[in-house]
């Protein structure tokens, strides 16, 4: 006789899903009337939350019953490199971190369905090198020529990400602080790109960064042990790879004509590129000296143009495709339901759509609709 045994509750999914709704343990402990020392024992596995209380915390977390019973596939996690304000909270980033476990849970689901673009990145990438500017300007070029873009501009850094086999998430960061991250991972790197600002051009460069952070700064496990000197250098040095990827020096310079504010407004059409960074890549590259750069800085402040530039509100934000592809495919072919979907993937329906890309609702379930036959007499 089988006798099927009962669910086992994982105190590591009970973390991670109150740090994604943001709460401390004294919140949740409040929230669901029981003792912080109760929450804490939960986690660290001494005790095990009776029915009732487990009902509490599901509709406190509204996350599905089975999150907490479920053991995921173990994968390997890097270093997290934050693009993000030095007034970053600690708590904002361990937010903005296990919502990337949530993204490796529904990535391992669909990969068991689906078949992801290869990953192709560059091999023999000098291991533990010294990157000064000459190396990162190669290394740009050289991921230039193996993804076959030449000296051209870039028009879609995200599907360029994507289909060199790099996972991109859409992620409501909940913060003007943290623009995007990425991370290592078992298998293919994981970028994550924030929905809470909407600039195409803020956007490309994000995503230059994060795939610089990719290439050069594999060997760094724990960013977090690093002094604020070694940090800066890390996202200099990525700052440089997106500058040298997205404006390849020779090409870019040909372009720049003038060094007037509305010639680099014309520039932007056509590099799709903000100007605030094309004018710090011609300071990069020599083309303007330093009181040239003072000045347009100058004129850009007095046209206050530092939080929105001419364009931005004409070119659509680059968007995700792959894993929201992916998952219709699965709905569309009859693969799966959405009931089936959102109870087999184990995460809430609401970020399963946000990561993914899907508009909301999309996996609200539609019952099937009755079939009926002509009778033929």
């Amino acid at each position: 006789m089988n006798v099927s045994k009962e669910p086992i509750f994982n105190p590591k999914r009970l973390r991670e899903a109150r740090l994604i709704r943001g709460l401390t343990i004294s919140d949740l402990a409040n929230k669901i009337g029981i003792t912080k020392q109760a929450i804490s024992q939960f986690e660290l596995g001494e005790h095990t939350p009776k029915s009732e209380t487990m009902m509490a915390i599901i509709n406190t977390l509204q996350f599905p019953k089975n999150f907490f019973y479920k053991e995921f596939k173990e994968q390997y996690v890097g270093n997290t490199f934050f693009r993000a304000n030095a007034t970053a909270t600690k708590k904002s980033k361990e937010m903005q971190y296990n919502k990337s476990m949530l993204a490796g849970y529904i990535y391992d689901y669909l990969s068991d369905f689906i078949e992801f673009p290869e990953l192709n990145l560059p091999d023999n990438i000098y291991a533990n090198a010294d990157w000064d500017n000459d190396l990162i300007e190669n290394l740009a070029k050289r991921v230039r020529e193996q993804w076959g873009i030449g000296d051209k501009p870039i028009a879609n850094i995200v599907h360029l990400l994507e289909r060199n086999g790099i996972m991109v998430f859409s992620v409501d960061t909940d913060s003007q602080k943290v623009d995007a991250y990425c991370q290592h991972r078992t298998g293919r790197p994981f970028v994550f790109l924030g929905n809470d600002k909407q600039s195409a051009f803020r956007r490309q460069f994000d995503g230059g960064h994060e795939l610089g952070h990719i290439l050069m700064h594999a060997d760094i496990d724990n960013q977090e042990i690093l002094n604020r000197e070694e940090n800066k250098i890390l996202e200099y040095q990525a700052n440089r790879f997106a500058s040298s990827f997205l404006l390849p020096a020779d090409a870019f310079t040909k372009t720049v004509t003038s060094t007037s504010l509305l010639h680099f407004v014309e520039l932007k059409k056509y590099w799709q590129v903000s100007i605030g960074a094309m004018i710090y890549r011609c300071k990069e590259l020599n083309l303007i000296d330093e009181s040239r750069y003072t000045s347009l800085q100058k004129q850009i402040s007095m046209k206050k143009m530092r939080t929105k530039e001419p364009l931005d509100d004409v070119f659509p934000l680059q968007e995700p495709v792959v894993l929201k592809k992916s998952i219709l495919m699965l709905l569309e072919n009859d693969v799966k339901n959405e009931l089936q979907l959102i109870q087999e993937v184990s995460v809430p329906q609401e970020y399963i759509e946000m990561l993914c890309n899907l508009d909301k609702g999309t996996l609200n379930f539609k019952e099937p609709e009755p079939t009926i036959r002509l009778v033929q007499r």
